[in-house]
């Protein structure tokens, strides 16, 4: 499909780049410090070693008895057979293990068994086993490994099932077997190979495997053994010319299908195989046999990443027309100083190429103009836009990097990291028509080659989901009956908005993987910081005058500001008072504001619904401090420990001074009347409105859960009303009030709904 490459949105720490923000790998290096491991081998051989859940298993030669097999059981040594033991304390050199025990009898014979690996899951087990074929010359048997797979139910391994790509004729083993793709790496000598035993794979789809192929990037006319696959990354044996020794270790980097290097620090003149390297890439084992046996060693990994920064990005102003030609433009670091400097081109323009620095750090300009910054990718899509603060500072996090092989779109908190599974949720809206939505659109997942692999359709609301995507997969989502005006939100799963799309004119929306990840010590990042992620709030709301909704011809100019009273955002609304904000940044309150010069409409006479995706109003507001619609989602934070009041002991006694500003009050359940062990708290306010005459007060209130949504909003406005009118009773004018309900939807304990029923009464 000639679909149109749309924002390349990487988020959270699945990302190789955002916000503009592109890392050009110069160079990966892997280097590893083996370390010995105490107590652990024998006079027998140990190798393969495989980690799951804190137990180590491993391939030995052995003898087992009736200490690790069980009763009636005779020494036996001269075959391989599958061991585990469970490790104590931290994986590291001094790493401690019990007891060494066979994993099950049921996978026994008398013959060589292992090496193993597990599925994510650890109940799935692939191992190489040896079984005696038939040899018509001189009616003599030869042997040959093949392989197997086990499952475990209810914490016993069942019989092993041969794998049906199985070959007498030839030799199967050493299995690494990667969930994320359904693939399983194995060596073998089947037709095909390039020379000895290579290494190869097979693909689980849909229940079934799929034809081996040979993985051509690593196979040469030498052996290729012991595959084993992490973090994009395959590491494998091989006695290819230009080694250390016998077999040495190398490995790729699979995801990008770069170079095979020898692994460096870990290698030596004997047989150096079987790798295990945990997910991190930051340790792991692997088999030596330098002491004359198979020996297993521990190793620490350090994983270096060279990266080459790219930021680039447009100014425009945000009040006036015109381009910002000729603006300094600086990046400040944590320390202030200015780290590169550079100018925009006539149409606002900037780009800063090696940017070389690992701190958190801030672009700044010299204008005195209030400006927009738009950041881009490396197709030129614009990814994100930033609002000055009054310094003109746009401050920016450092990036992170995770596993690979996700889908773009798709926040970190949305994937399901062991079964590498996505969850796609997302709305269309009308960009032109903010309280309309596309009902029963018909919503298709198609893959690279136009097949449908998915079908959903919108809600009433526009709402649609795609659940359990394979995150190794790319995508384009389109829709077939697609209209101009449609945008496509995508949601995390907080509910804020991580990618605002706009289809092409075939109605594709499309989905790429991401790039490998750099999951360790970077020479410009490091993971262990802090990420600026995308994440901007939808606000969607109606007005009603006079408790009647429409009637605005023309419609109202309705303004959003950040808590400190900045613009951000202007928009207009329909007919009916409907408006959407797209683009909001996260601020825990946001500021509303009408700029309406229709004399005959009385402002305090305007309410303002706010509603989520769902179509649930959440949030009734009134007009309040500095004429703004205060949208407070989070409430208060109350100085006292409300988390730990019971139902029977709300009597907190709070003494109202004149530098406190917050009383919360407690309601019974479907009451609307404050309890009357709180009466003292609203008294002693009644107090302080009196001697105090410019004081003005906003009461928010809120419900519990138990009854529907549209009851408890109705019920969180009575209960802010019951406070004024208590007040208006002692002498306050009723005009110093302002009423905000919010109903169910800020929850202060979700398991003590004594809590919930509040009012929280804020003076200023």
């Amino acid at each position: 499909m000639n679909s149109l490459k749309l924002l390349t949105l990487l988020i959270g720490l699945y990302a190789a780049q955002l916000f503009g923000q592109t890392y050009e790998v110069v160079s990966v290096e892997i280097v590893c410090t083996p370390k010995k491991i105490e107590q652990f081998n024998t006079k027998a051989a140990e190798f393969s070693p495989f980690v799951h859940d804190n137990i180590i298993y491993f391939t030995s030669g052995r003898e087992y008895d009736m200490f690790n097999f069980g009763e009636n059981n005779w020494n036996r040594g001269g075959y391989l057979n599958m061991f585990k033991a469970e490790m104590k304390g931290d994986v590291d050199e001094n790493v401690k293990f019990k007891s060494s025990t066979i994993i099950s009898n049921k996978l026994m014979t008398n013959n060589h068994t292992g090496p193993l690996c597990m599925s994510v899951t650890g109940d799935t087990m692939f191992f190489t086993q040896v079984k005696p074929v038939e040899n018509t010359k001189k009616n003599k048997k030869k042997y040959k490994p093949q392989l197997y797979m086990s499952v475990k139910v209810d914490d016993n391994w069942q019989d092993p099932v041969a794998l049906p790509f199985n070959d007498a004729a030839y030799s199967f083993g050493h299995p690494a077997f990667d969930s994320y793709k359904g693939r399983l790496y194995f060596a073998s000598d089947i037709q095909g190979t390039k020379g000895g035993k290579d290494i190869f794979y097979a693909d689980l789809k849909n229940g079934s495997w799929v034809t081996p192929q040979a993985l051509e990037s690593v196979n040469t006319t030498s052996n290729e053994l012991y595959p084993y696959v992490v973090d994009g990354c395959i590491f494998f044996s091989s006695d290819r010319a230009n080694g250390q020794g016998e077999l040495d270790i190398y490995w790729q980097d699979i995801k990008n299908a770069g170079e095979v290097e020898i692994l460096n620090g870990i290698n030596s003149p004997e047989d150096d195989f079987g790798i295990f390297v945990f997910p991190g890439m930051n340790k792991g084992f692997y088999s030596n046999n330098s002491s004359g046996n198979d020996d297993i060693h521990f190793f620490n990994m350090d994983k270096q990443t060279t990266v080459r920064n790219v930021l680039a990005g447009n100014f425009t102003y945000r009040n006036i027309e015109g381009t910002v030609s000729g603006l300094n433009v600086m990046i400040i670091g944590e320390d202030d100083e200015i780290i590169l400097e550079t100018t925009t081109d006539s149409k606002g323009d900037f780009i800063f190429n090696n940017i070389d620095y690992d701190g958190d750090y801030r672009i700044e300009t010299r204008s005195e103009e209030e400006l927009y910054l738009t950041f881009y990718d490396e197709n030129g899509n614009p990814v994100t836009k930033l609002v000055s603060d009054e310094n003109g500072s746009f401050t920016y996090k450092k990036l992170g990097y995770d596993k690979g092989g996700t889908l773009a779109l798709i926040p970190e908190d949305m994937i399901d990291v062991e079964l590498n599974k996505g969850h796609l949720t997302g709305q269309f809206i009308y960009e032109k028509i903010p309280g309309d939505y596309p009902d029963k659109l018909r919503v298709l997942l198609v893959d690279e080659d136009g097949n449908m692999k998915f079908e959903t359709f919108t809600d009433k609301n526009g709402n649609f989901d795609f659940r359990n995507l394979d995150m190794e997969e790319n995508y384009i989502l389109t829709v077939p009956e697609n209209d101009d005006d449609l945008v496509l939100l995508i949601f995390d799963k907080k509910g804020n908005v991580v990618a605002q799309l706009k289809s092409d004119p075939k109605g594709d929306f499309t989905y790429r993987k991401l790039s490998p990840s750099y999951s360790n010590s970077l020479k410009v990042l490091q993971e262990d910081e802090d990420v600026f992620e995308l994440e901007t709030k939808t606000i969607s709301g109606y007005f009603e005058y006079k408790n009647i909704q429409g009637n605005f011809e023309g419609g109202l100019t309705v303004q959003a500001y950040t808590e400190n009273g900045i613009l951000i955002e202007e928009t207009k609304t329909d007919a009916q008072g409907k408006f959407r904000f797209r683009s909001l940044p996260l601020e825990d309150n946001l500021l509303f504001k009408i700029n309406e010069d229709d004399p005959n409409l009385e402002l305090d006479d305007f309410t303002l619904y706010i509603f989520d995706r769902d179509g649930k109003k959440i949030a009734q507001l009134r007009r309040g401090q500095n004429d703004f619609f205060i949208y407070k989602p989070l409430g208060f934070e109350s100085a006292n420990n409300l988390n730990q009041i019971e139902e029977d002991s709300i009597d907190v006694n709070i003494s109202i001074k004149t530098d406190y500003d917050l009383v919360v009050v407690y309601f019974d359940s479907n009451k609307s009347n404050a309890k009357s062990s709180d009466l003292s708290k609203l008294n002693n306010m009644v107090k302080l409105l009196k001697s105090n005459p410019s004081l003005k007060i906003e009461v928010n209130a809120y419900a519990d859960a138990r009854s529907s949504d549209e009851y408890n909003l109705i019920l969180s406005g009575k209960r802010g009303d019951w406070v004024v009118d208590y007040c208006v009773k002692k002498g306050i004018s009723k005009n110093r009030f302002i009423v905000n309900a919010y109903g169910e939807t800020q929850l202060v304990d979700e398991n003590n709904d004594a809590l919930n029923r509040r009012a929280e009464i804020r003076i200023y």
